[in-house]
């Protein structure tokens, strides 16, 4: 009879080892696809679409104007129901005028910077402004055309709480020399009536 040598524990772990190895080789034979088979996965694809998704919708806003609070930029208060309409914008703050989120002038104590004035102090047109707004007006009519509509020169003021009459006469002024002549202020509502 010939002696059967016992392994030791170091060749069983080697031989086991090497039989998981080749089950592991062979399994991953086995999920190959054939050379003339080539399939897409969309699985990470519709991972990134879903959070696309979702980021799209967090950005999304119902409302044709938004507006951000700040120190700069209070709204006034008021009863209206009205809800507002998707036009051009712009916006006074207690340092500047800014239109399609481009500061155009700077205010300094309630008065457009003689800087950004461009001209007579006395007079009501703001040429920074002026040159803003005639763009915006020469895209909204391109837009307009396109959708076969009219031009309806709507433009709507978003002013800090605080704003002067007189800068409201300046931008009102520069508007309506750049063709607008309809506008709206924005305020938030909830106010009370009776200004109590």
């Amino acid at each position: 009879m010939a002696e059967t040598k016992e392994k030791t524990r170091d060749e069983i772990i080697a031989d086991w080892v090497a039989s998981e190895k080749k089950k592991a080789r062979d399994g991953r034979k086995k999920r190959r696809l054939p050379d003339g088979d080539v399939g897409v996965t969309i699985n990470s694809l519709m991972d990134a679409m879903t959070i696309i998704l979702v980021f799209l919708l967090m950005n999304y806003s119902v409302d044709p104007l938004r507006i951000d609070p700040s120190e700069d930029l209070k709204l006034p208060a008021s009863t209206t129901d009205i809800s507002p309409k998707a036009s051009a914008a712009v916006t006074v703050t207690a340092k500047g005028i800014i239109v399609a989120d481009k500061m155009v002038a700077k205010v300094v104590n309630g008065a457009v910077d003689k800087v950004d004035k461009q001209g007579d102090e006395n007079s009501l047109q703001i040429q920074p402004l002026f040159d803003a707004l005639n763009s915006e007006a020469s895209r909204q009519k391109e837009m307009a055309r396109l959708r076969g509509a009219k031009f309806d020169g709507l433009l709507t003021v978003v002013a800090h709480q605080e704003t002067p009459y007189r800068l409201l006469t300046e931008i009102l002024y520069t508007a309506g020399q750049a063709e607008f002549q309809k506008f709206r202020f924005a305020v938030l509502k909830g106010g009370q009536r009776g200004g109590g």
